[in-house]
Protein backbone atom coordinates (compact mmCIF):
# COMPACT_ATOMS: atom_id res chain seq x y z
CA UNK A 1 0.00 0.00 0.00
CA UNK A 2 1.68 3.51 -1.10
CA UNK A 3 1.41 6.48 1.13
CA UNK A 4 -0.02 9.27 -0.18
CA UNK A 5 3.31 11.43 -0.35
CA UNK A 6 4.86 8.71 -2.42
CA UNK A 7 1.56 8.81 -4.65
CA UNK A 8 1.62 12.63 -4.81
CA UNK A 9 5.69 12.16 -5.57
CA UNK A 10 4.91 9.63 -8.49
CA UNK A 11 1.94 11.60 -9.87
CA UNK A 12 4.47 14.72 -9.60
CA UNK A 13 7.34 12.53 -11.89
CA UNK A 14 4.74 11.81 -14.77
CA UNK A 15 3.68 15.28 -15.02
CA UNK A 16 6.77 15.34 -17.57
CA UNK A 17 9.94 16.19 -18.34
CA UNK A 18 9.82 20.19 -18.45
CA UNK A 19 9.23 19.47 -14.17
CA UNK A 20 12.45 18.01 -13.32
CA UNK A 21 13.96 21.68 -13.24
CA UNK A 22 11.61 22.70 -10.55
CA UNK A 23 13.01 20.11 -7.92
CA UNK A 24 16.69 20.85 -9.29
CA UNK A 25 15.92 24.79 -8.15
CA UNK A 26 14.37 23.08 -4.68
CA UNK A 27 16.99 20.99 -4.24
CA UNK A 28 19.75 23.60 -5.06
CA UNK A 29 18.61 26.29 -2.78
CA UNK A 30 16.05 28.04 -4.29
CA UNK A 31 12.62 27.92 -1.89
CA UNK A 32 9.91 26.42 -3.22
CA UNK A 33 7.66 29.31 -2.34
CA UNK A 34 9.27 30.79 -5.02
CA UNK A 35 8.50 28.80 -7.91
CA UNK A 36 5.54 28.47 -10.06
CA UNK A 37 4.60 24.45 -10.21
CA UNK A 38 1.60 25.58 -12.16
CA UNK A 39 2.89 26.01 -15.63
CA UNK A 40 1.00 25.79 -18.92
CA UNK A 41 1.75 22.49 -20.52
CA UNK A 42 4.84 21.60 -22.77
CA UNK A 43 4.24 22.37 -26.45
CA UNK A 44 7.23 22.07 -29.12
CA UNK A 45 8.38 25.28 -28.75
CA UNK A 46 8.91 24.94 -24.74
CA UNK A 47 10.59 21.30 -25.61
CA UNK A 48 12.63 23.70 -28.10
CA UNK A 49 13.99 26.05 -25.72
CA UNK A 50 15.00 23.48 -22.86
CA UNK A 51 17.08 22.00 -25.83
CA UNK A 52 18.41 25.33 -26.20
CA UNK A 53 19.27 25.83 -22.83
CA UNK A 54 20.61 22.71 -22.14
CA UNK A 55 23.18 23.55 -25.35
CA UNK A 56 23.80 26.56 -23.40
CA UNK A 57 24.60 24.85 -20.16
CA UNK A 58 26.56 22.70 -21.77
CA UNK A 59 28.72 24.56 -23.44
CA UNK A 60 29.02 27.05 -19.79
CA UNK A 61 30.60 24.03 -18.34
CA UNK A 62 33.11 23.24 -21.44
CA UNK A 63 34.15 26.60 -21.66
CA UNK A 64 36.70 26.89 -18.48
CA UNK A 65 37.28 23.01 -18.43
CA UNK A 66 38.64 23.50 -21.88
CA UNK A 67 41.63 25.57 -20.91
CA UNK A 68 39.09 28.56 -20.77
CA UNK A 69 39.20 27.69 -24.80
CA UNK A 70 41.98 30.43 -24.78
CA UNK A 71 43.57 27.30 -27.44
CA UNK A 72 42.37 27.39 -30.96
CA UNK A 73 41.66 23.65 -31.14
CA UNK A 74 38.89 24.13 -27.71
CA UNK A 75 37.20 26.40 -30.09
CA UNK A 76 35.12 24.42 -32.41
CA UNK A 77 33.27 21.95 -29.78
CA UNK A 78 32.52 25.39 -28.09
CA UNK A 79 30.85 26.74 -31.43
CA UNK A 80 29.03 23.76 -31.84
CA UNK A 81 27.33 23.71 -29.20
CA UNK A 82 26.68 27.48 -29.02
CA UNK A 83 25.23 27.04 -32.74
CA UNK A 84 22.86 24.71 -31.84
CA UNK A 85 21.79 26.52 -28.95
CA UNK A 86 21.36 29.93 -31.24
CA UNK A 87 19.42 27.42 -33.95
CA UNK A 88 17.05 25.96 -31.53
CA UNK A 89 16.91 28.99 -29.39
CA UNK A 90 15.96 31.18 -32.35
CA UNK A 91 12.95 28.72 -33.99
CA UNK A 92 11.09 28.42 -30.26
CA UNK A 93 11.04 32.43 -29.92
CA UNK A 94 9.56 32.18 -33.58
CA UNK A 95 7.06 29.69 -32.80
CA UNK A 96 6.26 32.41 -29.96
CA UNK A 97 6.26 35.28 -32.47
CA UNK A 98 8.16 37.52 -30.37
CA UNK A 99 11.56 39.41 -30.46
CA UNK A 100 14.52 37.44 -29.02
CA UNK A 101 15.90 40.14 -27.34
CA UNK A 102 15.01 44.34 -27.20
CA UNK A 103 15.31 46.20 -29.98
CA UNK A 104 17.77 48.58 -28.84
CA UNK A 105 20.16 45.41 -28.16
CA UNK A 106 19.15 43.75 -31.95
CA UNK A 107 20.25 47.23 -33.43
CA UNK A 108 23.45 47.37 -31.34
CA UNK A 109 24.28 43.32 -32.46
CA UNK A 110 23.34 44.03 -35.24
CA UNK A 111 25.50 46.86 -36.38
CA UNK A 112 28.98 45.68 -34.39
CA UNK A 113 28.15 41.81 -37.00
CA UNK A 114 28.07 44.29 -39.62
CA UNK A 115 30.98 46.61 -39.19
CA UNK A 116 33.26 43.79 -37.97
CA UNK A 117 32.25 41.47 -41.21
CA UNK A 118 32.64 44.54 -43.44
CA UNK A 119 36.09 45.22 -42.30
CA UNK A 120 37.46 41.17 -42.73
CA UNK A 121 36.23 41.29 -46.12
CA UNK A 122 37.94 44.84 -46.99
CA UNK A 123 40.59 45.44 -44.07
CA UNK A 124 41.72 48.64 -44.00
CA UNK A 125 44.73 47.69 -41.97
CA UNK A 126 47.51 47.88 -45.06
CA UNK A 127 47.05 51.50 -45.44
CA UNK A 128 47.59 52.16 -41.86
CA UNK A 129 51.03 50.81 -41.89
CA UNK A 130 54.40 53.00 -43.33
CA UNK A 131 56.53 51.45 -45.40
CA UNK A 132 59.02 50.96 -43.16
CA UNK A 133 56.43 48.64 -41.38
CA UNK A 134 55.21 45.55 -41.86
CA UNK A 135 56.91 43.41 -43.36
CA UNK A 136 55.11 39.53 -42.64
CA UNK A 137 52.32 40.15 -40.17
CA UNK A 138 51.05 42.78 -42.80
CA UNK A 139 50.42 40.18 -45.67
CA UNK A 140 46.58 40.27 -46.75
CA UNK A 141 46.17 36.07 -45.63
CA UNK A 142 47.16 37.03 -42.31
CA UNK A 143 45.19 39.98 -42.05
CA UNK A 144 41.89 38.56 -43.08
CA UNK A 145 42.31 35.11 -41.00
CA UNK A 146 43.17 37.03 -37.73
CA UNK A 147 39.79 39.09 -38.58
CA UNK A 148 37.48 36.39 -39.58
CA UNK A 149 39.09 34.32 -36.67
CA UNK A 150 37.97 36.90 -33.93
CA UNK A 151 34.42 37.19 -35.87
CA UNK A 152 33.78 34.13 -35.95
CA UNK A 153 34.08 34.03 -32.13
CA UNK A 154 32.22 37.76 -31.67
CA UNK A 155 29.37 36.42 -33.71
CA UNK A 156 29.36 32.98 -31.47
CA UNK A 157 29.04 34.81 -28.81
CA UNK A 158 26.44 37.97 -29.87
CA UNK A 159 24.09 35.25 -30.86
CA UNK A 160 23.78 33.39 -27.86
CA UNK A 161 23.43 36.79 -26.48
CA UNK A 162 20.68 37.26 -28.22
CA UNK A 163 19.09 33.82 -27.50
CA UNK A 164 19.87 34.14 -23.69
CA UNK A 165 17.69 37.46 -23.71
CA UNK A 166 14.89 35.35 -24.69
CA UNK A 167 15.37 32.50 -22.91
CA UNK A 168 16.23 33.85 -19.55
CA UNK A 169 13.14 35.60 -19.91
CA UNK A 170 10.80 32.51 -18.79
CA UNK A 171 11.78 31.47 -15.05
CA UNK A 172 12.88 28.03 -15.14
CA UNK A 173 15.24 28.27 -17.59
CA UNK A 174 16.79 31.39 -16.00
CA UNK A 175 17.47 29.92 -12.83
CA UNK A 176 18.48 26.46 -14.51
CA UNK A 177 20.97 28.60 -16.61
CA UNK A 178 21.99 30.54 -13.95
CA UNK A 179 22.55 27.12 -11.83
CA UNK A 180 24.75 26.59 -14.60
CA UNK A 181 27.09 29.09 -14.13
CA UNK A 182 27.09 28.71 -10.25
CA UNK A 183 27.88 25.05 -10.31
CA UNK A 184 30.79 26.06 -13.42
CA UNK A 185 32.39 28.35 -11.07
CA UNK A 186 32.26 26.14 -8.38
CA UNK A 187 33.94 23.35 -9.95
CA UNK A 188 37.04 25.75 -11.41
CA UNK A 189 37.00 26.82 -8.06
CA UNK A 190 37.63 23.27 -6.53
CA UNK A 191 40.03 22.27 -9.42
CA UNK A 192 42.10 25.09 -8.49
CA UNK A 193 42.35 24.98 -4.87
CA UNK A 194 43.41 21.35 -5.70
CA UNK A 195 45.97 21.95 -7.49
CA UNK A 196 47.25 24.84 -6.28
CA UNK A 197 47.53 22.77 -2.56
CA UNK A 198 48.98 19.36 -4.20
CA UNK A 199 51.23 21.14 -6.55
CA UNK A 200 53.13 19.55 -9.06
CA UNK A 201 52.44 16.49 -8.42
CA UNK A 202 49.24 16.75 -9.92
CA UNK A 203 49.60 19.38 -12.18
CA UNK A 204 51.90 17.07 -14.45
CA UNK A 205 48.63 15.67 -14.97
CA UNK A 206 46.88 18.68 -16.28
CA UNK A 207 50.17 20.92 -17.86
CA UNK A 208 53.56 19.54 -19.71
CA UNK A 209 55.89 19.28 -17.50
CA UNK A 210 57.61 22.43 -18.94
CA UNK A 211 54.25 24.34 -19.33
CA UNK A 212 53.98 24.30 -15.17
CA UNK A 213 54.16 27.88 -13.90
CA UNK A 214 53.25 29.44 -11.24
CA UNK A 215 51.04 31.92 -13.37
CA UNK A 216 48.43 28.90 -13.73
CA UNK A 217 45.21 28.22 -11.88
CA UNK A 218 42.65 25.81 -12.16
CA UNK A 219 42.70 25.16 -16.43
CA UNK A 220 43.58 28.74 -17.16
CA UNK A 221 46.99 29.42 -18.24
CA UNK A 222 46.99 33.16 -16.80
CA UNK A 223 46.14 34.21 -13.18
CA UNK A 224 44.34 37.38 -14.35
CA UNK A 225 41.77 35.69 -16.53
CA UNK A 226 41.09 32.78 -13.63
CA UNK A 227 40.21 35.97 -11.31
CA UNK A 228 38.36 37.67 -13.47
CA UNK A 229 36.40 34.23 -14.56
CA UNK A 230 36.17 33.42 -10.33
CA UNK A 231 34.85 36.96 -10.01
CA UNK A 232 31.89 36.09 -12.68
CA UNK A 233 30.49 32.85 -11.06
CA UNK A 234 31.48 34.57 -7.30
CA UNK A 235 28.46 36.98 -7.07
CA UNK A 236 25.46 34.33 -8.14
CA UNK A 237 27.58 31.24 -5.78
CA UNK A 238 26.50 33.84 -3.06
CA UNK A 239 23.11 34.83 -4.32
CA UNK A 240 22.34 31.11 -4.05
CA UNK A 241 24.40 30.84 -0.85
CA UNK A 242 22.06 33.93 0.80
CA UNK A 243 18.99 32.10 -0.41
CA UNK A 244 19.69 28.91 0.83
CA UNK A 245 19.63 30.55 4.29
CA UNK A 246 15.59 31.05 4.63
CA UNK A 247 13.94 29.29 6.85
CA UNK A 248 12.10 26.44 3.87
CA UNK A 249 15.23 25.69 3.11
CA UNK A 250 17.11 22.13 4.38
CA UNK A 251 20.79 22.16 6.51
CA UNK A 252 22.18 19.70 3.72
CA UNK A 253 21.18 22.49 0.97
CA UNK A 254 23.02 25.27 3.18
CA UNK A 255 26.04 23.27 3.84
CA UNK A 256 26.20 22.70 -0.28
CA UNK A 257 25.51 26.15 -0.71
CA UNK A 258 28.26 27.20 1.93
CA UNK A 259 30.98 24.80 0.88
CA UNK A 260 30.51 26.44 -2.86
CA UNK A 261 31.29 29.93 -1.33
CA UNK A 262 34.43 28.85 0.91
CA UNK A 263 36.03 27.42 -2.25
CA UNK A 264 35.07 29.71 -4.33
CA UNK A 265 36.82 32.47 -1.76
CA UNK A 266 39.62 30.20 -0.98
CA UNK A 267 40.40 29.96 -4.81
CA UNK A 268 40.46 33.73 -5.03
CA UNK A 269 43.09 33.74 -2.11
CA UNK A 270 44.98 30.92 -3.97
CA UNK A 271 45.12 32.57 -6.93
CA UNK A 272 47.98 35.05 -7.54
CA UNK A 273 45.67 37.88 -9.77
CA UNK A 274 45.91 40.87 -7.00
CA UNK A 275 42.91 42.82 -8.45
CA UNK A 276 40.85 39.88 -8.69
CA UNK A 277 41.21 39.34 -5.11
CA UNK A 278 40.45 43.08 -3.95
CA UNK A 279 37.16 42.93 -6.15
CA UNK A 280 36.31 39.45 -4.65
CA UNK A 281 36.60 40.95 -1.15
CA UNK A 282 34.64 44.00 -2.38
CA UNK A 283 31.48 42.00 -4.04
CA UNK A 284 31.59 39.51 -0.74
CA UNK A 285 29.14 42.02 1.81
CA UNK A 286 26.24 43.09 -1.08
CA UNK A 287 24.15 40.17 -1.33
CA UNK A 288 23.87 40.06 2.64
CA UNK A 289 23.48 43.47 2.77
CA UNK A 290 19.93 43.26 3.93
CA UNK A 291 20.62 40.86 6.74
CA UNK A 292 23.42 42.70 7.62
CA UNK A 293 21.45 45.90 7.87
CA UNK A 294 19.01 44.37 10.97
CA UNK A 295 21.89 44.29 12.83
CA UNK A 296 22.84 46.47 15.63
CA UNK A 297 25.23 48.77 15.87
CA UNK A 298 27.60 46.28 18.50
CA UNK A 299 26.88 42.96 16.12
CA UNK A 300 27.68 44.65 13.06
CA UNK A 301 30.88 45.88 14.73
CA UNK A 302 31.69 42.43 16.09
CA UNK A 303 30.65 40.98 12.70
CA UNK A 304 33.19 43.27 10.47
CA UNK A 305 36.03 42.81 13.46
CA UNK A 306 35.70 38.86 12.63
CA UNK A 307 35.64 39.15 9.11
CA UNK A 308 39.10 41.53 8.92
CA UNK A 309 40.78 38.68 10.83
CA UNK A 310 39.76 35.74 8.30
CA UNK A 311 41.23 37.65 5.82
CA UNK A 312 44.10 38.39 7.05
CA UNK A 313 44.06 34.61 8.24
CA UNK A 314 43.48 33.83 4.78
CA UNK A 315 45.95 35.76 3.36
CA UNK A 316 48.76 34.62 5.42
CA UNK A 317 47.91 30.66 5.20
CA UNK A 318 47.64 31.01 1.03
CA UNK A 319 51.10 32.84 1.34
CA UNK A 320 52.21 29.56 2.99
CA UNK A 321 50.56 27.48 0.51
CA UNK A 322 51.56 28.44 -2.91
CA UNK A 323 54.18 30.52 -4.73
CA UNK A 324 53.35 33.47 -5.63
CA UNK A 325 50.22 34.52 -4.52
CA UNK A 326 48.24 37.48 -4.15
CA UNK A 327 48.99 38.53 -0.97
CA UNK A 328 52.82 38.09 -1.54
CA UNK A 329 52.67 39.77 -4.75
CA UNK A 330 50.72 42.89 -3.04
CA UNK A 331 53.61 43.06 -0.42
CA UNK A 332 56.40 43.19 -2.93
CA UNK A 333 57.32 46.71 -3.94
CA UNK A 334 58.94 45.38 -6.79
CA UNK A 335 56.59 43.66 -8.51
CA UNK A 336 53.66 46.54 -7.99
CA UNK A 337 56.16 48.69 -9.59
CA UNK A 338 57.19 47.06 -12.24
CA UNK A 339 53.82 45.96 -13.18
CA UNK A 340 52.54 49.41 -12.74
CA UNK A 341 55.20 51.00 -15.27
CA UNK A 342 55.13 48.42 -17.75
CA UNK A 343 51.36 49.00 -18.10
CA UNK A 344 51.85 52.68 -17.69
CA UNK A 345 53.95 52.77 -20.73
CA UNK A 346 52.36 50.54 -22.81
CA UNK A 347 48.60 52.32 -22.04
CA UNK A 348 50.73 55.59 -23.48
CA UNK A 349 51.59 54.01 -26.49
CA UNK A 350 47.80 53.06 -27.00
CA UNK A 351 46.38 56.87 -26.05
CA UNK A 352 49.20 58.37 -28.47
CA UNK A 353 47.52 56.43 -31.45
CA UNK A 354 44.04 56.86 -30.61
CA UNK A 355 43.92 59.79 -33.40
CA UNK A 356 44.75 57.44 -35.85
CA UNK A 357 42.59 54.72 -35.99
CA UNK A 358 39.65 56.78 -37.29
CA UNK A 359 35.69 55.65 -36.85
CA UNK A 360 35.84 52.01 -37.65
CA UNK A 361 39.71 51.35 -36.31
CA UNK A 362 41.89 49.03 -37.85
CA UNK A 363 40.21 45.70 -37.79
CA UNK A 364 38.52 42.97 -35.26
CA UNK A 365 41.26 40.76 -33.93
CA UNK A 366 44.32 43.15 -35.46
CA UNK A 367 45.65 44.77 -32.35
CA UNK A 368 48.44 42.36 -32.63
CA UNK A 369 49.62 43.76 -35.75
CA UNK A 370 49.54 46.95 -34.85
CA UNK A 371 52.18 47.52 -31.93
CA UNK A 372 54.83 44.54 -32.74
CA UNK A 373 56.82 47.37 -35.31
CA UNK A 374 58.74 50.36 -34.20
CA UNK A 375 58.47 52.29 -37.37
CA UNK A 376 54.41 52.14 -37.21
CA UNK A 377 52.10 55.54 -37.42
CA UNK A 378 50.27 53.97 -34.47
CA UNK A 379 53.08 55.59 -31.77
CA UNK A 380 54.57 51.71 -30.62
CA UNK A 381 58.04 52.23 -29.35
CA UNK A 382 59.16 48.59 -28.53
CA UNK A 383 59.57 45.43 -30.72
CA UNK A 384 57.62 42.92 -29.94
CA UNK A 385 54.51 40.92 -30.42
CA UNK A 386 51.47 41.55 -27.78
CA UNK A 387 48.76 39.82 -28.39
CA UNK A 388 46.12 41.67 -26.21
CA UNK A 389 46.39 45.18 -24.64
CA UNK A 390 45.94 44.60 -21.12
CA UNK A 391 43.09 46.96 -20.85
CA UNK A 392 40.29 46.14 -22.92
CA UNK A 393 38.70 49.99 -23.47
CA UNK A 394 41.71 50.75 -25.54
CA UNK A 395 41.92 47.82 -27.29
CA UNK A 396 37.81 47.82 -28.64
CA UNK A 397 38.52 51.26 -29.22
CA UNK A 398 41.73 50.79 -31.00
CA UNK A 399 40.19 47.52 -33.18
CA UNK A 400 36.92 49.14 -33.78
CA UNK A 401 36.79 52.55 -33.92
CA UNK A 402 34.68 54.93 -32.22
CA UNK A 403 31.84 53.96 -33.84
CA UNK A 404 32.15 49.99 -32.57
CA UNK A 405 33.04 50.96 -29.30
CA UNK A 406 29.92 53.38 -29.27
CA UNK A 407 27.59 49.93 -30.02
CA UNK A 408 29.80 47.87 -27.79
CA UNK A 409 29.23 50.68 -24.68
CA UNK A 410 25.54 50.73 -25.64
CA UNK A 411 25.25 47.15 -25.20
CA UNK A 412 26.63 46.68 -21.72
CA UNK A 413 25.75 50.37 -20.28
CA UNK A 414 22.43 50.22 -21.14
CA UNK A 415 22.04 46.87 -20.30
CA UNK A 416 23.63 47.59 -16.72
CA UNK A 417 21.46 50.34 -16.31
CA UNK A 418 18.69 48.64 -16.93
CA UNK A 419 19.32 46.04 -14.59
CA UNK A 420 20.16 48.67 -11.58
CA UNK A 421 17.16 50.90 -12.76
CA UNK A 422 14.72 47.37 -12.18
CA UNK A 423 17.49 46.14 -8.84
CA UNK A 424 15.91 49.71 -7.41
CA UNK A 425 12.38 48.78 -7.19
CA UNK A 426 12.59 45.88 -4.36
CA UNK A 427 9.10 46.42 -3.82
CA UNK A 428 7.88 44.97 -7.47
CA UNK A 429 9.89 41.89 -7.55
CA UNK A 430 7.77 38.41 -7.87
CA UNK A 431 10.32 36.76 -5.41
CA UNK A 432 13.59 37.63 -3.13
CA UNK A 433 15.39 34.94 -5.06
CA UNK A 434 14.80 37.09 -8.75
CA UNK A 435 16.19 40.16 -6.87
CA UNK A 436 19.36 38.19 -5.56
CA UNK A 437 20.04 36.66 -8.94
CA UNK A 438 19.55 40.18 -10.40
CA UNK A 439 22.47 41.33 -7.81
CA UNK A 440 24.78 38.56 -8.50
CA UNK A 441 24.57 39.34 -12.34
CA UNK A 442 25.08 43.04 -11.75
CA UNK A 443 28.32 42.66 -9.36
CA UNK A 444 29.33 40.23 -12.13
CA UNK A 445 29.39 42.34 -14.90
CA UNK A 446 30.55 45.29 -12.57
CA UNK A 447 33.81 43.17 -11.55
CA UNK A 448 34.69 42.28 -14.86
CA UNK A 449 34.47 45.93 -16.34
CA UNK A 450 36.80 47.13 -13.26
CA UNK A 451 39.11 43.99 -13.93
CA UNK A 452 39.25 45.33 -17.53
CA UNK A 453 40.69 48.37 -16.87
CA UNK A 454 44.29 46.63 -16.51
CA UNK A 455 43.77 43.21 -18.08
CA UNK A 456 41.54 41.18 -21.10
CA UNK A 457 39.20 39.24 -19.48
CA UNK A 458 36.90 39.78 -22.78
CA UNK A 459 39.20 38.84 -24.80
CA UNK A 460 38.96 35.66 -23.49
CA UNK A 461 36.14 33.18 -25.15
CA UNK A 462 35.03 31.35 -21.70
CA UNK A 463 34.85 34.35 -19.49
CA UNK A 464 33.10 36.57 -22.49
CA UNK A 465 30.16 33.56 -22.45
CA UNK A 466 29.66 33.88 -18.99
CA UNK A 467 29.72 37.84 -19.20
CA UNK A 468 27.08 37.76 -21.54
CA UNK A 469 24.60 35.56 -19.54
CA UNK A 470 24.84 37.84 -17.18
CA UNK A 471 24.53 40.89 -19.85
CA UNK A 472 21.21 39.24 -21.10
CA UNK A 473 19.95 38.52 -17.79
CA UNK A 474 20.29 42.27 -17.02
CA UNK A 475 18.46 43.35 -20.67
CA UNK A 476 15.54 41.87 -19.45
CA UNK A 477 15.52 42.51 -15.98
CA UNK A 478 12.57 44.33 -16.31
CA UNK A 479 10.37 41.53 -16.57
CA UNK A 480 11.73 39.86 -13.48
CA UNK A 481 8.76 42.35 -11.99
CA UNK A 482 5.95 41.54 -10.71
CA UNK A 483 3.57 44.70 -12.05
CA UNK A 484 0.78 44.59 -10.04
CA UNK A 485 -2.91 45.19 -11.90
CA UNK A 486 -4.72 48.49 -11.20
CA UNK A 487 -7.68 47.24 -8.99
CA UNK A 488 -10.80 47.05 -10.90
CA UNK A 489 -13.27 50.68 -10.30
CA UNK A 490 -15.60 50.55 -7.77
CA UNK A 491 -19.01 50.13 -9.22
CA UNK A 492 -20.85 52.67 -9.07
CA UNK A 493 -24.92 52.98 -7.67
CA UNK A 494 -27.43 55.51 -8.82
CA UNK A 495 -29.92 56.50 -7.18
CA UNK A 496 -33.29 58.10 -8.20
CA UNK A 497 -34.26 61.31 -6.74
CA UNK A 498 -37.46 60.92 -4.40
CA UNK A 499 -39.36 63.55 -3.42
CA UNK A 500 -39.80 64.62 0.23
CA UNK A 501 -43.36 64.21 0.90
CA UNK A 502 -43.20 60.70 -1.06
CA UNK A 503 -40.96 59.97 1.07
CA UNK A 504 -42.49 60.20 4.37
CA UNK A 505 -45.75 58.74 2.44
CA UNK A 506 -43.98 55.40 1.99
CA UNK A 507 -42.77 55.64 5.30
CA UNK A 508 -45.89 55.68 7.48
CA UNK A 509 -47.73 52.98 4.82
CA UNK A 510 -44.77 50.90 6.30
CA UNK A 511 -45.43 51.41 10.02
Amino acid sequence: MKSAGSRGFISLRRAGSACWPFHKCVYLGIPASETNPGSPPVNSSSRLAWTSSFFLAVAIFYAPLAYGCTRPDMLPPLFGLLLAAIVTGVISLFAENRLPAPRLALVCVTALLLQGWWLTWKPVFPSMVSESGGLIWTSWENIRRLSFDSMVLTTFSLGAFIVLCGILSQPKPRRFLLLAVALSGTLISVIGDVLKIVGDPLMRYVWAPQEIYWNDFALFRYHGNAGAFLNLAWPLILAFTRRAYTPTIGQGRRIVWTLASLACGTALFLNASKVALVIGLLILPWPFATRLGRLDRKALIFLGFGCLLLVAAGLVVSSRFVQESAFERMTNAGEVSGSFGGRTAAYRQYVEALPEVGAFGFGPGLFQLAFPYQASPLGNFNVGLREYAHEDYLQTVLEWGWCGALWWTLLVGVGLYRAIRTYSRRELFASKTERHLLLGAILGICATLAESLIDFPLQIASIRLFFLVLLALCWISPELLAIPQPAPAPRRRYRLPIPADLALESKVQRI
